[in-house]
């Protein structure tokens, strides 16, 4: 590919323009480069990629892209430094015309949201595909194009492997795509360039305040996504939902309870195996039962059948592969148990998921346990809300680590025990101790709720990443727990 390909001459602001010749890829992370490749100097959260020039150079570079000015040379061979209004927009145009435009042809869906991202796209994903339609998924848990899946590495991934990924999704003949879209991800500009047939938003609460600083900051970030989509599709129940349509520059639509919303919720139930409601449609009253747990899956499912139904899909068709569906990795998922007590898996790291998720499940059990903690390096101000948050809706709390990073996980339960009175609960600092502590001491009937983890199957700790899955966790307790009564009974 030539240099003018990739980059266009008119979005080069330096007034002295190199000649157009052969280069390699797009790269924004200078370990990754090879020779002939450009690089793009993109500015991280702790580091100004302007440092990594230098290396970049040594590997061979072809030309430096920058949005500070400067000369650079090898020997007596000239680097050329193309100067460009915004060095990760231009990245992300990069790499969609290295791919060869791939999302031209691919009607595109986002979420976004604090909670919920990964829920309404996995339900809308998996409608579309019941209702004989081919669509890839792009979030949290996965990647998939309908063929072959496989564990994601980030939420909404950056440039050089979100497009990738569209052209794979195209080439394995998918007409949808849904992609979660993360704030940090719409502030990087990794999603620049694209434009959305419908743009969905969950709702807004506390989180990433460490990376946004401000809740006015986070949520613009959010707002900004709906500048890209034709349609915008929220929650009339988020009270931050008028400033969302606000944003947006196409079609505004509602679903929710409020009796504006397009899409209507009327007379919600949610049962400990299934939720049920009448979703208020296209003037017709849809009956909707779902064998999912949680009574925030009735805003979830919701949400994907309304944009479902913006994607032409008929009322007829989604009310019959309603049934079908099926809750997503992690998201208070009941593991299959054989024991007269319940565990669910929940990936709640926020104090509105928290909440959300014992308050699904408080109505079905006399005692509720919470075993969680707060990720290390993350926002801290969140801590003692969710603190207080366990100790308000569950009956016992057990404070344990959950991805500590490089923070004293002693610490960071300390801080979330700021925000409770300290009744009702005790600390362990080993995750795996505290989960065989829940299970020896649960009774019957009890609901013991892992959050914060989900689907996760590593922990990142001061050592670094290691294997977690807190199902094999559990199993494994399980059988050990079996083989110690088996052992006390041959020696009665």
């Amino acid at each position: 590919m030539r240099l003018y390909q990739l980059i266009k001459s008119e979005e080069i602001l330096a007034l002295k323009k190199p000649n157009d010749f052969e280069i390699g890829k797009p790269i924004s992370d200078s370990r990754k480069l090879s020779e002939n490749d450009i690089f793009f100097c993109e500015d991280g959260f702790h580091e100004s990629g302007y440092s990594y020039v230098g290396r970049a150079i040594a590997k061979g570079a072809s030309c430096i892209v920058t949005a500070r000015g400067g000369s650079y040379r090898i020997g007596k061979i000239p680097i050329p430094v193309l100067e460009v209004a915004d060095v990760r927009k231009s990245y992300a145009l990069a790499w969609s015309r290295f791919e060869g435009c791939p999302e031209k042809d691919l009607r595109l869906i986002a979420v976004t949201g604090t909670n919920g991202k990964t829920s309404v796209s996995s339900f809308l994903c998996e409608l579309l595909r019941l209702s004989g339609e081919s669509a890839g998924l792009i979030g949290t848990v996965e990647y998939s194009d309908g063929l072959h899946a496989y564990a994601s590495a980030y939420t909404t991934p950056p440039p050089d492997v979100l497009y990738p990924l569209l052209s794979e999704m195209k080439k394995a003949g998918n007409r949808f795509v849904i992609m979660e879209a993360s704030s940090h991800a719409i502030v990087q500009q990794r999603l620049h360039g694209l434009s959305f047939e419908t743009a969905i938003f969950t709702g807004l609460s506390r989180d990433h305040l460490d990376y946004h600083k401000t809740w006015e900051a986070y949520r613009d970030a959010k707002a900004s996504l709906f500048k890209q989509a034709k349609n915008a599709l929220l929650n009339a129940d988020d009270v931050e939902a008028p400033y969302m349509g606000y944003a947006a520059t196409g079609d505004v639509y509602y679903y929710g309870k409020r009796c504006e919303s397009d899409f209507r919720i009327l007379m919600p139930t949610a049962e400990r195996d299934h939720i049920r409601y009448t979703l208020c449609m296209e003037n017709k009253n849809i009956p909707v039962q779902i064998p999912v747990t949680g009574k925030f899956h009735i805003h979830n499912t919701a949400a994907a059948i309304a944009a479902a139904s913006l994607a032409g899909i008929s009322a007829e068709t989604l009310q019959n592969q309603l049934s079908l569906l099926k809750a997503p990795c992690g998201r208070l998922e009941k593991l299959p148990l054989d024991t007269d007590f319940s565990i669910y898996i929940d990936y709640a790291h926020s104090p509105d998921a928290l909440a959300n998720a014992l308050l699904s499940l408080r109505p079905f059990t006399k005692k509720l346990t919470v075993l969680f903690g707060a990720g290390g390096e993350r926002d801290r101000g969140k801590r003692p809300e969710m603190g207080a948050i366990a100790e308000e809706f569950a009956d016992f709390v057990i404070l344990t680590s959950d991805n500590p990073r490089k923070e004293a996980p002693l610490s960071i339960i300390n801080e979330i025990q700021s925000g409770m009175n300290r009744t009702n609960h005790i600390c362990m600092e080993d995750r795996t101790s505290a989960i065989a502590y829940a299970i020896e001491n649960a009774s019957p009937g009890e609901i013991i709720l892992l959050a914060g983890k989900g689907h996760e199957t590593y922990a990142v700790d001061a050592n670094g990443i290691h294997d977690f899955s807190e199902k094999e966790i559990v199993k494994r307790i399980l059988i050990d727990k079996r083989k110690g009564n088996d052992n006390v009974s041959q020696s009665e």
